[in-house]
């Protein structure tokens, strides 16, 4: 298996502990995560085979402008940022947190979608805008998502509560991922080889380790949960 691939398994691991998790815990917040990651490794799979046209049965988009992902991608990028942003938002408590969250979110919705639209991106490289103020935005709340637990007695077991889980593991893929999203335009062998090989190698690392707290934490929440 090509180590670039790995992502995809994890991602797959962590949707069917996902699944299993909710035989046992059913809270909304927690059915609409696993349908995420559920969503998010279909299209996954799809953007690998749109990769790999040439070679499959996709081949009749080669030489189109949709033999690039990058028409696939755009718009979930924008769906991911907003998606986490909702999910963090459902575990703060502060009314005036969550108007303002909801500002934000719209805020961006709509400004991501405009400069899609306005710009030449969409077919011909990712959206460092959507992709770098959605970053700030996962950043923000998950920081406020810290501060409440810190405050609230849910300190004392926060280890067992999947949100935590989650948190980590998108914090640390976003701020990671991040920098070198910004310098995207140089992502081609013939540009910058170095920089192709150590963009993949971070972004390869960074979804094995979100996916896998994600699988932890449907491990270690699942037990809890059995225990009670």
């Amino acid at each position: 298996m090509n180590i670039y691939n790995l992502p995809l398994f994890f991602e797959l691991m962590a949707a069917l502990f996902g699944v299993i998790y909710l035989i046992k815990c059913r809270d909304l917040s927690s059915r609409y995560f696993v349908a995420f990651l559920c969503f998010t490794f279909i299209l996954e799979l799809v953007g690998h085979f749109i990769n790999l046209a040439n070679d499959n049965f996709l081949s009749f988009i080669v030489g189109t402008k949709f033999e690039n992902n990058y028409w696939l991608y755009n718009p979930f990028i924008i769906f991911n940022f907003i998606f986490y942003t909702y999910y963090f938002r459902e575990h703060i408590r502060l009314l005036r947190v969550k108007k303002i969250l909801l500002f934000f979110l719209l805020l961006y919705f709509l400004t991501s979608v405009i400069n899609l639209v306005l710009s030449d991106v969409y077919f011909v490289s990712y959206s460092r805008y959507s992709f770098i103020l959605g970053s700030i935005l996962i950043l923000f709340v998950v920081l406020f998502y810290f501060f409440e637990i810190l405050k609230s007695d849910e300190i004392l077991n926060f280890t067992k509560v999947l949100s935590f889980y989650v948190a980590i593991g998108a914090l640390v893929f976003h701020l990671g991922v991040t920098p070198l999203f910004i310098y995207t335009k140089y992502y081609s062998s013939a540009k910058s080889p170095e920089f192709v090989q150590v963009y993949r190698i971070i972004l390869t690392a960074a979804n094995i380790f979100m996916y896998t707290c994600y699988t932890i934490g449907f491990i270690v929440c699942s037990r809890k949960n059995k225990s009670y």
